[in-house]
């Protein structure tokens, strides 16, 4: 027979009665259940279609379909909705708190993909300058990468690609780990919220940098540099309270670096690029054949970005470089008036 105090014991285990909503290590096992769930439910629904395709030939629009490039986006587009499903329904989170929306979040957004453009801008004009690069030739199409459709469908569905990736990679590690991690930890024994949210953007820009060692030509170097560009990143988030910049910034960092600038970009290469580039500087500084993330250059990058970025935050009236919001949740209930932590 289950006494009382067992069930109050069990209560508090899974649930945070302050906030009367699960407690954040099980708001993240369930998030990462759900996507396994529905991952799952989709290899199997695409691989039924696969098979009924099969019968009908070797159509065109087939090919497109099975391209790395439409497969990158529908599963950024899965696991973006995946995710705001369970911030909704299980985290009991406004959309504004999983930082998407906002009052500033489409200014950020505009003022990110700008940035993005500009600190690739800056890497290109600065080897090019200094030798390390050189143009080869303009719209290139490269076949046997997925999609042999041209240069402007490949270049479009690039886009596409590369918005679904930007959104999903950001909602996924600063979005949804970042702040559930902060909210976890903020007010565990003497942890205070600043503590939470440096501990939280250092983790999550770690994972950033070695979910990227799975690209191909990836080196430890590449992915100590990838998780700082995360610390960067983590930290338009804790300054602005969204991800509008965040977003912005790695939508088009991807795109002109890899598309519009001819770079590898994390160890891949486009269908279609507007300049087609060859490196011959050293790889330490251009990062070779991962691209600009592995080498010294993207800290050029990175000081335009951070330099940028305080201006365009100062300008809106921030007023700290390390404000707490990130770590405090905006719940879409009211939550009860008993103290209990995370």
């Amino acid at each position: 027979m289950t006494e009382p105090g067992d069930r109050s014991l069990t209560r508090r285990v899974f649930m945070n009665g302050r906030e009367r909503r699960l407690r954040a290590g099980w708001r993240l096992v369930a998030a990462v259940v759900f996507l396994v769930i529905v991952s799952v439910a989709v290899f199997m629904a695409v691989d039924a279609a696969q098979t009924v395709l099969s019968f009908a030939g070797p159509l065109v629009i087939g090919g497109i379909l099975a391209s790395t490039l439409v497969a990158q986006t529908a599963s950024n587009v899965l696991m973006t909705g995946v995710l705001v499903v369970v911030a909704w329904f299980v985290d009991v989170r406004t959309l504004p708190d999983l930082g998407l929306g906002g009052r500033d979040w489409w200014p950020n957004l505009g003022f990110g993909l700008l940035l993005g453009l500009a600190m690739t801008t800056a890497i290109f004009a600065v080897e090019l300058a200094a030798g390390l690069i050189t143009v080869e030739q303009l719209f290139l199409s490269r076949p046997g990468l997925g999609i042999d459709a041209g240069f402007p469908v490949a270049f479009v569905l690039t886009v596409l690609m590369f918005v679904a990736v930007g959104v999903g990679e950001e909602v996924f590690v600063r979005g949804y780990l970042l702040t559930n991690i902060a909210e976890g930890l903020n007010g565990l024994g003497p942890v205070g919220p600043r503590t939470a949210i440096g501990t939280a953007a250092a983790l999550t820009s770690a994972l950033f940098g070695v979910l990227h060692l799975a690209n191909p030509n990836a080196t430890f170097i590449s992915a100590f540099n990838i998780s700082v560009v995360g610390l960067f990143l983590a930290w338009t988030y804790i300054v602005t309270a969204d991800l509008g910049i965040a977003i912005g910034v790695h939508i088009t960092w991807n795109l002109s670096l890899s598309s519009v600038y001819g770079f590898p970009v994390s160890g891949l290469t486009t269908p279609a690029t507007i300049l087609d580039v060859s490196q011959t500087g050293d790889p330490l500084v251009t990062g070779g054949a991962f691209g600009p993330e592995a080498g010294l250059v993207v800290y050029l990058a990175l000081a335009v970005a951070i330099g940028l970025t305080w201006w365009w935050v100062r300008r809106e009236g921030a007023l700290s470089w390390f404000p707490i919001g990130v770590a405090v949740p905006d719940l879409r209930k009211a939550p009860e008036s008993s103290v209990e932590g995370e």
